[in-house]
């Protein structure tokens, strides 16, 4: 850590601690992710976030620079970002100035874009939320890849990953094999959220939030969603009678294409959700060619940077 000075604390978190520093070899503002050693129960996310930052390297998500490993303590060092969306929101929210369609367009056609990549390369998020996007000027990041998974990691998957109000319903109802679709439904609950400040599927317990969904979207049917209810059959769930509400009427400001991109990303069943490349050709997004603009970076398997953390992080494994 000889390289880095630290500046200042930007949060805390069940994982340690993240801090802001400066690097002196580059005189770049940088933050650090400080965890404990490899007897933390926390390590396997470690591990699991490091091979997920390494093989997604993408403009929209937030850019591991260095891993320091220090006695029995580990350093992540990340590009610095001014806060989170969440932040964001909450200082446009007390301003009482709320978000144009045209910057929520351009925000999530930024988050489509960096899902596309995770998704492409096998991986879910499993925790996507405002607070685990970071913001620097107009652009946003996916980050906090802690929780992420391959989606070709050994079943059962927890079903207990994700914050409440942002967690698919597939999940409450314990399913073992979801896929990247839970993603898909955290994109539908951000996107309400940037349109009202409010979170659509609020709720102290697991139950409570599935109230809430059913009183939105009206109670699953067999055909609407005929695994969800064996799902529910099999844990001894019942789901609330409702035949739920229009969402143009929850989302006055919004256009219909929003309405209805927000719509399908909140579908009951999994399949009926659109991917993330399906999502960015969504009318809603028609003239949106920022990201475009801007020179998206493929996704980097094997570029010489992948190959210099790959080996540090093959360092980090064996501690």
């Amino acid at each position: 850590m000889k390289r880095y000075r630290i500046i200042g604390k930007l949060g805390r978190g069940t994982f340690g601690v993240v801090l802001k520093a400066f690097n002196r070899q580059t005189g770049e503002i940088v933050a650090i992710k400080k965890l404990s050693g490899s007897s933390d129960p926390d390590f396997d996310d470690l591990e699991r976030e490091v091979k997920s930052l390494i093989v997604n390297n993408h403009e929209n998500i937030v850019t591991l620079i260095d891993i320091v490993l220090e006695k029995n303590m580990r350093f992540l060092v990340f590009e610095y970002m001014q806060g989170s969306l969440h932040d964001r929101i909450v200082e446009r929210a007390d301003q009482a100035r709320p978000f144009t369609e045209s910057e929520v367009k351009d925000m999530c056609f930024q988050l489509f874009h960096g899902l596309a990549c995770m998704h492409e390369n096998g991986f879910i998020h499993r925790d996507l939320k405002p607070s685990n996007i970071l913001v620097y000027r107009d652009t946003v990041k996916i980050s906090d890849l802690g929780s992420s998974r391959e989606i070709d990691d050994e079943f059962p998957y927890t079903h207990y990953v994700g914050t409440r109000c942002y967690r698919a319903p597939e999940v409450f109802l314990r399913s073992e094999v979801y896929d990247s679709k839970v993603d898909m439904w955290a994109m539908g609950a951000i996107m309400y959220k940037l349109f009202t400040f409010h979170s659509l599927f609020n709720g102290s317990s697991d139950l409570r939030v599935m109230h809430k969904i059913c009183s939105v979207l009206g109670t699953p049917t067999q055909s609407s969603w005929p695994d969800g209810l064996e799902l529910a059959r099999e844990i001894s769930y019942r789901f609330p009678e409702f035949e739920g509400v229009w969402l143009s009427e929850l989302l006055p400001s919004a256009s219909s294409e929003a309405v209805d991109l927000i719509g399908s990303l909140l579908s009951w069943d999994p399949r009926a959700r659109p991917t993330a490349m399906e999502a960015l050709r969504h009318p809603f997004f028609h003239g949106c060619h920022r990201a475009l603009a801007r020179g998206t970076r493929q996704c980097l398997k094997d570029s010489d940077s992948s190959k210099l953390f790959k080996l540090a992080y093959e360092r980090l494994r064996k501690k």
